[in-house]
């Protein structure tokens, strides 16, 4: 007999205090996107790999033919040892108006892409991960270099 009623007693519990109730309920939540990581996100489309020298003047005089006639030279400008220092490349981006610094990685950029790819255009996207000089510094995520045509490219054309 006080096995049955212990039996009784158990499955009485069973049913009361089923699994569906002991588990919580979950809901799909939207995941929210920082907004840090929204102001940290650039993307450039056609702008120029330049010297920093010629995109400070482009900024200041609004000129951007300066950025078109920029020899390469101009890129080590005010660098001492040439192989130990990087050369003082940015992205200017027309568009907005701004320049940036590029980090070059291994699953990136590097700066012999850069200084191939010198006076050409840059498509790509990546986040801001500082600042060097005041001059914020992206790490592209994706990138694709048009090199600047060489001289006497359209000779014919006509």
């Amino acid at each position: 007999m006080v096995k049955y009623i212990f039996a009784s007693v158990l499955s009485l519990a069973f049913v009361l205090y089923s699994p569906t109730i002991l588990v919580n309920n979950v809901y799909a939540q939207e995941e929210v996107a920082d907004e840090e990581d929204e102001d940290n996100e650039v993307e450039f489309t056609s702008a120029v790999i330049t010297a920093l020298s010629c995109a400070k003047e482009a900024e200041e005089s609004g000129e951007f033919d300066v950025l078109a006639s920029c020899p390469p030279h101009k890129a080590f400008e005010g660098i001492k040892d040439i192989y130990d220092n990087p050369p003082q490349i940015v992205v200017f981006d027309v568009t907005e108006g701004e320049y940036f610094y590029v980090q070059p990685s291994k699953e990136s950029v590097y700066y012999s892409d850069l200084l191939e790819g010198f006076g050409g255009s840059i498509d790509g996207s990546g986040v801001i991960v500082g600042e060097k000089d005041g001059i914020p510094v992206v790490k592209l995520e994706e990138f694709e270099i048009t090199p600047k045509p060489k001289p006497g490219f359209f000779k014919g054309c006509l």
